[in-house]
């Protein structure tokens, strides 16, 4: 055929962590630390919840907000774990994952020739997005030397044009594990509001904080009408192929998503829902116990890369990810990457992925179990040497 295919085809790239997974699939006998999957089985009293569900028949549309069980379950684990209040029926919608969160709440803000503000580094998915939406991408650094948690904001306010309308917080950071604290979250926000931005909190990894530091960004401020709160299951409740996220914002903004989900799922499945909503009110036990081993698994972790010669890393305060510093070794981290895959048998994402903060850097998941870092480990310290 002589047609062409829609301009976007080429300006919207598959996501490096994707093409690095593809690759990967394809090579035997690797050490697989690129992906942020959690290793752990969903709880058993969520698939309980899907058995029962799958006995009972209960399938059909729900609403293009979700289903009224998830979404009062939502606003329930909100008040229980923060104090935040909102009303299910106009200000949250259930999402087919946290992707689709950021998809319809983009399309739903951004038109053609806005710019977007969002963290380098960050989750190079941001970009594709907000071009899909005709968009534009401006990436504003986090300062490394404070181990990725705090906005270099001399540089981000000389970003800002006429054109500018959402900024993006990615708290914990993917993929630095990087946590804003609240007086950067307070700064951020009156940046929105000066420059009157919308202001969306990706908190998709909220549950898995090495101490104290995270808080909400819905928790901060009284006025919340510029704010959207992005989650997700997967990370939480080990539910990564159960496609569960939400949206907590403005009633007028989730009206404006209600419809964008319409058009793409009509709505979310209906069991997953139902699980979900298992997961937000019941027993938050399993959550608890994954993060006490993903704590165990990132004091070995991080100490051990530590001590590879050529690699250097901050102890994240959150998500699973280690960020490693690899510029002694490399100046080519995608390179660097095949080599990883090709020699040494094991995966990670090139830093360089998530933005220009990111060169030199490699991406390791300590999601995958304490056996698999173990033996990554080894492999890496029989390539690179010991300090």
């Amino acid at each position: 055929m002589s047609r062409s295919f829609a301009k976007r085809t080429t300006s919207v790239k598959l996501s490096p962590i994707r093409e690095v997974f593809e690759m990967a699939s394809r090579t035997p006998g690797l050490v697989r630390l690129e992906v942020g999957q959690p290793d752990f089985a969903t709880p058993q009293h969520i698939l309980d919840a899907a058995k029962d569900a799958l006995a009972g028949g209960h399938f059909g549309y729900s609403s293009s907000s979700g289903s009224e069980e998830a979404r009062k379950a939502l606003l329930q684990r909100m008040q229980e774990d923060y104090g935040i209040s909102f009303d299910p029926a106009s200000q949250a919608i259930i999402t087919v994952g946290a992707s689709a969160a950021l998809y319809l709440t983009l399309h739903a803000l951004v038109e053609d020739g806005d710019e977007v503000l969002r963290p380098d580094p960050g989750w190079a998915q941001y970009d594709g997005v907000t071009i899909d939406c005709g968009g534009t991408p401006v990436l504003y650094p986090l300062e490394e030397a404070s181990g990725f948690k705090t906005i270099d904001f001399d540089a981000l306010e000389k970003l800002v044009t006429p054109r500018t309308k959402v900024m993006i917080l990615c708290n914990p950071n993917n993929p630095t594990g990087g946590v804003l604290g609240r007086q950067q979250l307070l700064k951020a926000y009156e940046f929105a509001v000066d420059h009157d931005l919308y202001l969306i909190a990706d908190e998709a990894y909220s549950a898995i904080i090495y101490g104290d530091s995270f808080v909400p960004m819905l928790q901060l401020v009284d006025d919340k009408s510029r704010i959207i709160t992005l989650g997700s299951a997967s990370k939480n409740y080990a539910m990564c192929g159960w496609r569960m996220g939400f949206v907590i914002a403005d009633a007028e903004i989730c009206s404006h998503i209600s419809v964008f989900q319409s058009l793409t799922n009509l709505c979310p499945p209906v069991l997953s829902m139902m699980a979900y909503a298992a997961a937000l009110s019941g027993p938050q036990d399993a959550t608890v116990a994954m993060r006490q081993e993903y704590t165990r698994r990132r004091e070995y972790f991080i100490k051990a890369l530590n001590e590879i010669r050529g690699f250097h890393c901050h102890a994240p305060e959150g998500a699973f990810y280690a960020f490693v510093d690899v510029s002694e070794l490399t100046n080519d981290d995608v390179a660097f990457c095949k080599q990883l895959i090709q020699e040494v048998k094991v995966t990670g994402i090139p830093g360089s992925s998530f933005g220009p903060q990111g060169k030199g850097h490699v991406r390791f998941s300590y999601a995958a179990s304490m056996e698999s870092l173990q033996e990554g480990i080894r492999r890496l310290k029989a390539a690179f040497g010991e300090k």
